[in-house]
Order: C-alpha cells, then sequence, then structure tokens
C-alpha cells in the first residue's frame, strides 16, 4: 500500500515539474519584445529600377497600410542610403523617384517601408543598373559612306552600318536650311540614308549618334557632333559646246528618200553603212523623226565593227555622255565609247579606249586629267537575225562638286 502511494506521488510531482518547465519557456520570448508585440509596416509593391545616367529611376506602389511615412532605400552593401518622405493619400499611391550619384555598374537596392513609430517593414531586394564614364567612352559615331547635294538640290547622307548590342537607336543630324535657319533630324538606325530637301548647298552638317544603353533605360547617351562638309554636284550641259547634230531630232546628211540616210556631223566608218551596199546606214526617219540607227536583218545584212562618233576638243574634267529614247534589242556587241585621238578602236579593242559602256546603261561617265582632242560616240556589232539600236538624242554634260 505503501509504495503504491509513494508512486503516485511521484507521478504528481513530476507532472508539475513539467507545467513549470512549459511555462517558463512559453514566456521566454517576452524578453525579446519588451516594448511590446513586433509590428510590421506594408512594404513597397512593384518595384522596378531603371537604369540611367550615374543615376536609376525607383518606381513602385504602396497599396494597402496607411501607416506608411517614408521609405528608405539602401545600396552599395548599404554604405549609400536616401529616405523618402510619404503621404498616403489613395489607396494606392505610386512612387517614382530618382536616385543620384550611383556608381556605374550593377547595383544591388533593398527597401524599406517605416511608419511614424520607427517600425519597418521586410526588405524589398531588387537589382538596378547604373552607366556613367566608361559606357559613354566605348560609344562612336555613326560613320557616313557619302554626303552629297544632287543637282536637282535634295541632299543625301548614306549612313553606314552599326552594331545594334551598343544601344544605338538614332543618329540627330544639324544643318542650316537655305532660309539660313538651324534644323534638326533624327535618322533611325534602321534606315540606311537621310534626305534633306531644303539643305543650303555647299555647307557642313554636324550629327552625332543617340544610344539608349538597355531596354529599361531612362537617359540617352550620345557621342560628341562631327562635322562634315556636304559638296554640291554640279552637272552642266555642255552639248551645244562640243557636239553637233545631237538630237532631238537627229539630222540627215544623205537619204534614200524613205526610211534611210547617213548623219550630219556624226562619221560614220565603213561598217556602220550597210544598207543599199553601203550607201546608207546611222541615220532613220523613224516615224517622221531622225534617230541614230543601227540595224541588221529583215533583209539587211550584218552590221560588222560599226562605228559612229565626234571628234572634240575636250578641257580636263569629269563628263557624263548621256543617251535618250533608246529603243533596242539584245544580242551582239554594243559600246558606247571615249577614245583619245581622232577615231574609235575597233569593237574588239573597247578595253584601250579611255572609257566604255554598254549602250543599254544610257551613259558613259569619264574624266580628264589635262586637255584632249577625243573621239566619242558608239562602236557595234550585230547580226542580220534582226537586231536593232535606236538612240532619239544624245547629251554630254561636265560634272564638278563644290
Amino acid at each position: 500500500m505503501r509504495k503504491k502511494f509513494n508512486m503516485a506521488s511521484l507521478a504528481v510531482c513530476l507532472v508539475a515539474l513539467a507545467l513549470i518547465t512549459s511555462c517558463r519557456k512559453m514566456d521566454d520570448y517576452k524578453q525579446y519584445i519588451k516594448g511590446g508585440e513586433i509590428s510590421y509596416t506594408g512594404k513597397i509593391d512593384s518595384v522596378k529600377i531603371l537604369s540611367g545616367r550615374n543615376r536609376v529611376l525607383v518606381k513602385g506602389l504602396f497599396l494597402a497600410d496607411p501607416k506608411v511615412t517614408s521609405l528608405k532605400i539602401f545600396w552599395n552593401n548599404f554604405k549609400d542610403s536616401v529616405t523618402i518622405p510619404v503621404t498616403r493619400k489613395n489607396t494606392v499611391d505610386s512612387l517614382s523617384y530618382f536616385v543620384e550619384k550611383v556608381e556605374e555598374g550593377v547595383q544591388n537596392f533593398v527597401l524599406f517601408t517605416y511608419d511614424k513609430d520607427g517600425n519597418k517593414s521586410i526588405p524589398v531586394y531588387r537589382t538596378g543598373k547604373s552607366y556613367g564614364d566608361r559606357y559613354q567612352s566605348s560609344l562612336q559615331n555613326r560613320g557616313i559612306s557619302a554626303a552629297l547635294t544632287g543637282s536637282d538640290g535634295k541632299t543625301t547622307i548614306n549612313w553606314l552600318g552599326m552594331d545594334r548590342l551598343t544601344g544605338v537607336f538614332a543618329t540627330e543630324v544639324e544643318y542650316t536650311n537655305t532660309g539660313g535657319k538651324t534644323v534638326k533630324v533624327r535618322t533611325p538606325i534602321d534606315s540606311a540614308v537621310t534626305r534633306i530637301a531644303d539643305f543650303k548647298p555647299s555647307s557642313n552638317i554636324r550629327y552625332r549618334t543617340l544610344f539608349l544603353p538597355d531596354t529599361v533605360a531612362i537617359d540617352t547617351f550620345s557621342t560628341d557632333y562631327d562635322t562634315r562638309y556636304v559638296p554640291q554636284f554640279i552637272q552642266q550641259d555642255v552639248t551645244s559646246l562640243y557636239l553637233k547634230n545631237a538630237g532631238a531630232p537627229i539630222n540627215r546628211a544623205a537619204y534614200d528618200g524613205g526610211r534611210w540616210g547617213t548623219l550630219a556631223d556624226w562619221t560614220s566608218n565603213a561598217g556602220a553603212k550597210n544598207i543599199s551596199n553601203g550607201r546608207y546606214g546611222g541615220y532613220e526617219n523613224r516615224s517622221g523623226t531622225g534617230v541614230i540607227s543601227f540595224e541588221a536583218g529583215w533583209g539587211l545584212p550584218a552590221l560588222n565593227n560599226g562605228l559612229i562618233y565626234q571628234t572634240i576638243n575636250l578641257p580636263a574634267g569629269t563628263y557624263s555622255f548621256q543617251l535618250s529614247d533608246i529603243d533596242q534589242n539584245s544580242g551582239g556587241s554594243r559600246f558606247i565609247v571615249v577614245a583619245e585621238g581622232n577615231t574609235l578602236p575597233d569593237v574588239n579593242n573597247v578595253g584601250s579606249a579611255i572609257a566604255s559602256s554598254e549602250i543599254s546603261s544610257g551613259r558613259l561617265d569619264f574624266t580628264l586629267t589635262a586637255p584632249k582632242t577625243v573621239s566619242i560616240g558608239f562602236a557595234v556589232t550585230i547580226d542580220d537575225s534582226g537586231q536593232y539600236i535606236k538612240i532619239g538624242s544624245v547629251r554630254l554634260y561636265k560634272q564638278s562638286y563644290q
């Protein structure tokens, strides 16, 4: 009996001891909240960090907690910070704040909100990037392949390509217009050409290239301005000074009374005269209008090494001999030629000339470095399968840039 009593007493003592120990553990946390329970303010929501030049733009939302009175932003491993007063007015208030003097590079930002009693929110972590001198020094201006004001008064600037990974998005051109005013235009990086209708001829442009370093950048970077002179292309019609019987219409020296003849003021060799046993060739009355003509077939024999040209004296300069109203089919050898001296080379030797081009191109451009006597015209070989060339008129232009 006594043994049972002792065992019961022992059990009661053990239960009491366990209860006392448990209560003490439940009270241990109170040493950490002697001032009361921890009160967290509502954190800032939807935070974004937008990159800029030695700064970032912090954007976010203050949602349900009306007790928030300030926001503190830390960066640079908590060495730098800024405190922003907050006045709640609406159920949802927005934040848009520039953090200045942020060192260039990637930065980790930590954001806390506070109430008037200094209670803070749980932290919000975000990463952002600031750009500065290192990025700026890597930028290069977009290159120009050509810039010219044409004879029509319109100016064209042709741009080189660029690496899109640099953040380039446009080039800005500053110029003086024909009214004397300074004008700025932007050309997107996707465009290879800038066209200006009111550019003051023979003047300078200033240009720089614009960059946004990433897709969330708020600040535009630019290169320094470069300056370039834009010459005006002058094309002077000197046909009447040097050429005769240039058309339209083309005049004849001899005529068969119907369709064919020979050219006035042009030299035509025997190869160009394949009509009426070598009596006619080089001229055609086409629907009442005279044209320069090469034709073989339809009863006419092949035309072999036909040369038609004029010999003239030209001063040094750049020239363009241009054809109008060309009607031709294909086949054979058909050249526009300019050669030094009193005749043209044969068709199979046009490579020895000053310059040559296909008649189908409609023009021949050439440069003389000194005054010369030159022959200019056509060298043609076509067979009798029905091949022809008709030219309504020619013009000679002297070209220059100023």
